[in-house]
Formats: structure tokens, C-alpha cells, sequence
């Protein structure tokens, strides 16, 4: 039963949500005589409440000043409507976390927005995701929770497509709205974009009324929408809107040329021009909106705050299917399941069509054994899924081979004739063993049984295999269909999808088991988005394959890298609790094939050097044949040592952290060992050049005068002597580093520090670091390497003050896999994969000891602490001198981008 002190708290937070202070609401009470101690208890459980909320750690959040200070939502309330209503729907479907994970980021989102009552609205938000992750569940929670406190209009920005469009509405209809028919009215239908109903000011005005609409992104539809707002006259004044935007970084951004916005943006900033509008962003692929001008205050860049939403345990995405490379020495490499099937180059040719204007008008595509592979596969999974007869009933298969419509067509012809044969031919022995054969090979490299599914016979699924192939249909999806794609709410649908750009962002193919992909693209948002194949896989984990090119396999794999870093970085910036999303300047690394993005969305961005300050360069790359080389660069660690004795600097037998070191180094020998130690040339970041520029200047702000030089020692077992007149460099322990087993000139050993090594000078013992990491606030509900980073650096910072540390490792030439930091894998689950026998660690086999060598730099000082080569957000305070190279590189980017769009144009690609 509710106390009266809740009921207290309850109308407190409903008066703050109406637009009153906490004062006004205790102020109404007073004065009908209610207790003064009473109404203060009701004051402190309403800001408990709130506080609660204000406080959440998960998701982690970049939030504004203002929202970390004001709170007005308390969370979902017994008396609510919507949210309880989608809560009973999304249980069906959600495990017991991932039910807990929606409702704490919905709540947090909610709780970010501006109170309903308030008399201006100007919120903008940017929620991060992952591509096929579940972005519309979360946003109709934070839909659902915002009915409930007080918001009445809710239009969901959907794509660019009508059949993304509907499918997003289907989505809403079937888990929002369908139960409360009387309490939404829908501006949308599954057929019907906003088509501008009669009466705006009475369905605006009706403080009861919940308005829906899905709308394309679209000018036309976007313009229709507008006047209808503005048509309602003053009535919109008190009028709460939120707008999502699903796919934000498409479209949303301003692309426009001449000093004149694109339309949609234009539209879009007009609609949220509006008194009372809450815009939030939603992406998996946000780059471009990581990108937008932060100074600019009417754009769409999120300056109220940026979550970041946790990766689902059950999601498949580019890690976990491509596998990542480590970021540091205590991040393992992760491999990815062995479901990705190359295309060799020469069928490859077979089903892309031919280049230049008509070209494809009349091409013939070959049907090559990688997709006779592909389609058999697809009909196999499929009749297994159905022996299971659990998770998701209908059964997809995609095949995107071009974005040209009139090549789908032709693609699609083949297809229903090798269907048809097969099906023809199924009870032929031949054919029968060639499945046999196809079935046993894939279930035994990826394990049904080690990934939680029930493992199937080829004798169970052949029992149901002729009803599959009976049943599968062959749909082209693009611009000029008829026949779109659907799935049949009340029948299994089976079928392959062919089809372009209708199909490579935001649609979700129902139970996708194969894809056959050898569309190309050179952004990292287009490649990512093109992922149709991520999600979750209830059920059947164990089948879905790929089949595309050895390159974007790699590019996949790269990208995982470069989202990882990214979500790390937003982790740690958040983790700071004292900056805001203004401040946020997410370094994104470049690909030597691929644009971040277009060049259109990307103008507002400026090549500049990233500072050293606060980051940490080692050498991961070694001539390790050279023997020469490697010599060298023993002999400059030597006279490194060396000339820091001959300096004064002082020597430390075993400090705190185990290591022998030395302190008091002047900055004058850290210049000679760059200058003498030769850095691998394909390590752009770690070039001894830029980084002695750099301590130069910081020695002009007098930091980085002083160093500290430390041995990192290992447990290998072989002992290794660095020459020095003091001979206190004898018998240390070499490290163990293995390489990749890549065929390349060098070795990669992909790490070469430890997260602990940035503390190897530090006096303080390895408890009391710990009792800091254990004592920090964020520390439960566990330590993150992202918390770790903060810790540390803070340590560093705090104790060395502007010491720089150089970090020494002698390497086993003969280090072996498998032992101390010569570690392979995190592997998904422990099958065996493709992607070990390309990433399996082999033994170094280096021709002499390696010389490992890592840089530790503190905060940077001084107004011009840029140094290395990224691409970031603009920053207010730039100088505008950008590098040489950078510059090139985006008038490249730039040009190439203008020679994509006109040869698409003059293919006669056209998107809905």
C-alpha cells in the first residue's frame, strides 16, 4: 500500500513534471494545512528519487552540466500506463538482464530529457547503439516512459526507405500501441506515411491525447509535417514533443553546399525550432554525428548528452563474427566465429556486373560455386531451424551483389532457376551427398552444442528439407519493386532477398542464416551499416555464414578495432565526470582504404594533430630478420642508460613496482635515443621524428624536462645484459612476446605494454594502487579497463606531475605462444575458427633480442600540444594550421567522394 508521504512525493514530481518547482508544490500543500514535516519527507523522498536516476552509472553518459544539477523524472510509477503496458510485451521476448538493461538506459534517457512542463524545449541528445542491436526497443521504452511523465507528440524520424519506414511502424504498432488503442492516435500507418489530418490544434490540445507518427526522411514528408505543427497556432506552445531520430547519422546530417543546408536538415532544425521539441539521436555508425560543429547551436550536434548503450551479451556483431585486434598488452585479441566463407576474386567477377553508364542492361550473371554454397546453405540452416522449432519462424537469405536495380533483376533470375533444379534433384544421390557433405563440414566447425543450441542430424533436417525448398520465394527489394519485402505475421516466410541499398541500413531480415556479399563501399558508416547480418540469433547461433571477399572480411575486422576504440574513449572521457559533450573530441582512426564518412558530412571536421598528452606510443612492428637493426637498437637502450648515469640521474635497484629504473633523466638523452632507435616505417604512430618535435615544444612550457627511464622485465627465463659502464644492466629476465603467424616481412606482436607499466615510477606500492582502483565510485559493479586507464592516469598525473616515462622491453628472440603476454586469444566460444589459423601466434624467431620500447606522456601543456596524425571534431580554440598530409588526405577524400556520387548518378543508382 502507498504511504502518504509517496502519495506526497508522487504529486510533488507530477507538479515538477507540469512545469512547477518543488517549492510551488509544497507551497500549494501548506497552504491546506498538511504538516510541514510531512511535506519535508515527501521533499526528500521525491529527491532521492530523481537523485537515483541523475546518478545511474549504466548506461555510461556524457552529460551537460545543467542535467547532472536538475532533475525532474523519478522513474516509471505504479499509477503509469504505457510503460507497464510495453514492459508486459518486451518480457516475451527479453531474458531477465537484458529486461533490467532496457529499463535502466530508457529510464536514464528519459530522466536526461527536459521536463514536459517546462516552458522551452530545446534538448538534443545522441544515444549510441550497435548496427541491428535492438535501438528500437530502447527507444520505445524512452517513448513509453515519456507518455507517462507528461510528452504528447512522438514522431520517430525512420530511415529513407518505405519499407524501413513500415517496419519500424509495424514494430510500434505491435508492441506501443496494440492493447491502448484508445489511448494513441496515429498519425502513420503501416501503408501511409503523415499525410496531414484535419484539426491539428484539437488532437495538440487535448492534454490526454498521445500522438504517434513514422516519417521517412523525406523533404516532402518532412515539409507536410511542419506546417501541420505550425498549423495548431499558439496551441503548440504547450505542446511537448520528442522526436527520435532512428538512423541519425543518414540523411539528419547537413550535407548541403554553397553555404545553403541540405533540406531534410534544414527541415528538421525548423521542426525543432519549435517551442517545446526534445530531439534524440539514435546510431550505431554515429561518426558523422561525432563530427557535427559542437559550436554551431542550432544544429544537431548533442550538447545535452551522449549515451552510450552496453553491447547486449547476446549480440553477434563485427567482434564477435570478425574478431578485433588487441588495443593494448592486457586487452586480449579477440577471434571471431569461423562463419565467414571467401569468394574467390574470380567469382567474384562473375556476379558483380560490369561498370559505366548501361553496362549492366543485359548482363548475364554466372552462378559460381561460392553461391550454389551459399543458396544450399541457406535451405539447410533453414530445415535444422526447423527441427529445433524455437526463436524467430521465418528464414531469410540475402544476396547484395550491387547497388544498380537492373542488376538485381538479372541476379534474380538464376537464382530461381538453380532453386528450382535443386529442388528437382533433391533425391538424387549426388545431390544428396553434396548437402551431406556441406552440413557435416559447417556443424563441425562451429559447435551447435558449445554455443547453447541443440545439435542437429543431416538424417532430422533432410526429413524436412523438400518442404523448405518448396517454400522459399525469391524477392528483389529496390526502389522500382512491386513485390516488396514482408514477413508474414501469422506464417513462417522463407525466403532470398536480393537487393541493394534498400537492404544495407536499419531493415532487419528476419532470421538471416546466409549472406552472399560482394557490394564494395569505402566509408566506414556504409560498410558497418551494410552488416545485415548482426543481431541477435536465438536459437540458431550456430548457423548463420557469410560469404564475401578476403578484403572486407579484413575491413570488418578493422572496423571492430575502430569501434572499440571509440566506445573506450567515450568511456574514459565519461568516466572523467567533469567534462560535457562539448567537449568531447573523439579521435577516430583513419583506414588507409576507407573515409570515415562522405566528405559532405565530415566538412564541419578538421585534420589535425592529436597531443601526445596523456597517451601512451609503443612498438609493436620489428625488422626481426634484420639482425643489424635489432642490434642497433640495443645499442641505443644501452646508451640511453648510459648517458642518464653520466647525467646524474638516479638509480633505483627495485622501485615500488619491482622494476629497475632510473629517475632524474634529462630530457636532452630521451632526444638522442629517438634520434638513434629506428621505428618500424609502417608505425605512423610512433615515428621517433614527431614525437622529439613534440618534447621540444612541451620542454618550451617547461614540461617533459625530466624522465624517468624504466626496464620492464619477464618471466621467460632468459637472461639478458644491457651494456653500461655502472654494469647495472646485467642478468635482466627478457620478456616474452610472440607474433602473429601472418605472412608478412616483419612481426607484428600486436601489444607490447601492460595497462601497469604507465605506473612503473610511481612510489606507490601495488596495494595502495589497488585500494584506488577499489575506492573509486565506479568500481562496482566491477573494474573496467576503461576505469583503469582513468585510475592510472590520474595516479601518474597526480604523483609525476610533467615527468615523461620511457619504458624498456628486452624480447625474447625465441618467445613462444602461450606464454606470459604471449597469450592468443578470447576467443568467442572455444571452437575452432577461420580467423585462428590466419591469427594463431607463431614464435617470434627473431634474429637477435628485440628491443621493445614504450612512451608514457603526461597531460600536455601549452596552447599547441598537437602532434600526430587524426581526424577529429573541430575544436573551438584550433589554430586552423593543419598538416600538410591531412590536408592532401581530405581534398582526396573529398574528390574521391565527388567521383563516387557522379558515377553513381551516371549508373543510375537511385535510392527511395
Amino acid at each position: 500500500m502507498v504511504s502518504e508521504i509517496e502519495e506526497f512525493a508522487d504529486d510533488i514530481e507530477r507538479f515538477v513534471r507540469t512545469g512547477s518547482t518543488i517549492e510551488g508544490a509544497i507551497a500549494r500543500y501548506l497552504r491546506l494545512n498538511i504538516p510541514a514535516e510531512k511535506l519535508e519527507e515527501a521533499r526528500i523522498l521525491y529527491e532521492r528519487r530523481v537523485g537515483r536516476i541523475r546518478t545511474l552509472v549504466s548506461p555510461p553518459a556524457i552529460v551537460s552540466p545543467d542535467r547532472r544539477v536538475d532533475g525532474w523524472y523519478g522513474g516509471p510509477r505504479e499509477s503509469d500506463v504505457f510503460w507497464p503496458h510495453l514492459h508486459s510485451v518486451l518480457v516475451n521476448g527479453l531474458d531477465d538482464e537484458a529486461m533490467v538493461s532496457v529499463d535502466e538506459a530508457s529510464t536514464r534517457i528519459t530522466g536526461l530529457l527536459t521536463s514536459p512542463g517546462s516552458t522551452r524545449i530545446r534538448t538534443r541528445g545522441l544515444v549510441l547503439g550497435y548496427v541491428q542491436s535492438g535501438k528500437t526497443t530502447s527507444f520505445m521504452s524512452v517513448i513509453a516512459k515519456a507518455a507517462d511523465a507528461g510528452y504528447r507528440v512522438f514522431i520517430v524520424l525512420s530511415g529513407m526507405t518505405d519499407n524501413l519506414r513500415s517496419q519500424t511502424q509495424d514494430r510500434l504498432e505491435s508492441s506501443l500501441v496494440k492493447g491502448l488503442e484508445d489511448r494513441w492516435f496515429r498519425l502513420t500507418t503501416l501503408e501511409d506515411d503523415f499525410q496531414s489530418p484535419d484539426n491539428a490544434a484539437f488532437l495538440l490540445g487535448a492534454p490526454g491525447n498521445r500522438l504517434l507518427a513514422v516519417v521517412k526522411k523525406n523533404p516532402h514528408r518532412l515539409r507536410r509535417l511542419l506546417e501541420w505543427l505550425q498549423s495548431a497556432g499558439s496551441v503548440i506552445e504547450d505542446c511537448p514533443v520528442l522526436i527520435v531520430d532512428d538512423e541519425a547519422d543518414q540523411a539528419s546530417i547537413d550535407v548541403g553546399s554553397g553555404g545553403r543546408r541540405s533540406q531534410i536538415n534544414q527541415l528538421i532544425r525548423e521542426i525543432l525550432d519549435l517551442p517545446k521539441v526534445a530531439y534524440v539521436a539514435y546510431s550505431a555508425t554515429p561518426f558523422a554525428n561525432l563530427l557535427i560543429d559542437p559550436n554551431d547551436d542550432v544544429d544537431l550536434f548533442p550538447r545535452d548528452f551522449i549515451v552510450d548503450l552496453p553491447r547486449p551479451a547476446a549480440y553477434f556483431g563485427p567482434e564477435r563474427l570478425f574478431g578485433r585486434q588487441s588495443l593494448d598488452e592486457d586487452d586480449e585479441e579477440v577471434l571471431g566465429l569461423d562463419v565467414v566463407r571467401p569468394i574467390p576474386e574470380v567469382e567474384v567477377a562473375a556476379v558483380r556486373p560490369p561498370a559505366g553508364r548501361g553496362a549492366a542492361d543485359g548482363w548475364s550473371p554466372d552462378f559460381p560455386d561460392s553461391l550454389t554454397d551459399a543458396l544450399c546453405w541457406f535451405l539447410l540452416a533453414t530445415a535444422a531451424r526447423r527441427v529445433r522449432g524455437r526463436g524467430n519462424p521465418h528464414s531469410s537469405m540475402l544476396i547484395h551483389t550491387s547497388m544498380l536495380s537492373s542488376a538485381h533483376e538479372a541476379m534474380a533470375e538464376p537464382v530461381r532457376t538453380n532453386l528450382a533444379s535443386l529442388g528437382a534433384s533433391l533425391e538424387t544421390p549426388e545431390v544428396r551427398a553434396f548437402l551431406k557433405d556441406l552440413w557435416e563440414d559447417e556443424a563441425s566447425r562451429v559447435s551447435a552444442a558449445e554455443l547453447g543450441e541443440t545439435p542437429v542430424s543431416f538424417m532430422e533436417l533432410w526429413e524436412r528439407l523438400p518442404e523448405v525448398v518448396a517454400s522459399t520465394e525469391v524477392v528483389v527489394d529496390n526502389y522500382l519493386s512491386d513485390a516488396r519485402l514482408s514477413y508474414d505475421r501469422d506464417n513462417p516466410t522463407t525466403v532470398v532477398v536480393i537487393g541493394g541499398n534498400t537492404l544495407s541500413r536499419g531493415l532487419t531480415l528476419e532470421g538471416l542464416v546466409s549472406s552472399y556479399f560482394v557490394r564494395t563501399a569505402k566509408a566506414y558508416d556504409t560498410v558497418l551499416q551494410m552488416g545485415r547480418w548482426f543481431g541477435y540469433r536465438n536459437h540458431y547461433q550456430d548457423l548463420p555464414r557469410v560469404w564475401m571477399t578476403d578484403e572486407l572480411q579484413e575491413w570488418f575486422r578493422d572496423l571492430a578495432f575502430v569501434e572499440e576504440e571509440i566506445r573506450r574513449e567515450i568511456a574514459r572521457f565519461e568516466l572523467s565526470g567533469s567534462s560535457e559533450p562539448r567537449d568531447l573530441r573523439v579521435p577516430i582512426r583513419s583506414h588507409p582504404l576507407m573515409a570515415i564518412t562522405s566528405a559532405a558530412k565530415m566538412r564541419a571536421a578538421v585534420p589535425v594533430r592529436a597531443s601526445f598528452g596523456d597517451q601512451r606510443r609503443q612498438t609493436i612492428l620489428f625488422d626481426h630478420l634484420d639482425k643489424l637493426w635489432l642490434d642497433r637498437n640495443i645499442e641505443a637502450a644501452a646508451t640511453l642508460v648510459s648517458s642518464a648515469e653520466q647525467a646524474g640521474a638516479t638509480f633505483h635497484a627495485q622501485a615500488p613496482s619491482g622494476r629497475r629504473l632510473l629517475t632524474g633523466v634529462p630530457a636532452a638523452c630521451i632526444l638522442t635515443f629517438l634520434d638513434k632507435y629506428k621505428f618500424h616505417p609502417g608505425a605512423s604512430d610512433v615515428r621517433g621524428d614527431v614525437m622529439s618535435s613534440y618534447i621540444r615544444r612541451q620542454n618550451s612550457y617547461n614540461a617533459l624536462q625530466e624522465w624517468s627511464v624504466a626496464i620492464i622485465e619477464g618471466g621467460s627465463g632468459v637472461e639478458f645484459t644491457l651494456s653500461s659502464p655502472s654494469g647495472r644492466w646485467n642478468g635482466l629476465r627478457m620478456v616474452n612476446r610472440s607474433r602473429t603467424a601472418e605472412p608478412q616481412a616483419y612481426a607484428n606482436i600486436k601489444a607490447l605494454v601492460s595497462r601497469r607499466d604507465r605506473l612503473a615510477d610511481v612510489p606507490l606500492s601495488a596495494e595502495e594502487i589497488a585500494e584506488r582502483l577499489r575506492s573509486h565510485p565506479r568500481a562496482v559493479p566491477r573494474i573496467t579497463p576503461e576505469l583503469e586507464e582513468v585510475v592510472y592516469r590520474a595516479i601518474r598525473n597526480e604523483t609525476m606531475g610533467s615527468r615523461g616515462l620511457v619504458c624498456l622491453y628486452p624480447i625474447n628472440p625465441n618467445s613462444q605462444p602461450g606464454g606470459p603476454a604471449g597469450r592468443t586469444t578470447k576467443a568467442a566460444p572455444a571452437v575452432r575458427t577461420s580467423r585462428q589459423e590466419k591469427e594463431e601466434r607463431v614464435p617470434l624467431g627473431a634474429a637477435a633480442p628485440v628491443m621493445g620500447v614504450a612512451l608514457f606522456f603526461p597531460t600536455a601543456e601549452g596552447p599547441d600540444p598537437e602532434v600526430s596524425y587524426v581526424i577529429a571534431p573541430p575544436l573551438a580554440d584550433v589554430d586552423g594550421q593543419l598538416g600538410d598530409v591531412y590536408a592532401q588526405m581530405a581534398d582526396e577524400v573529398r574528390l574521391a567522394d565527388r567521383r563516387d556520387e557522379e558515377r553513381s548518378a551516371a549508373q543510375g543508382d537511385v535510392s527511395d
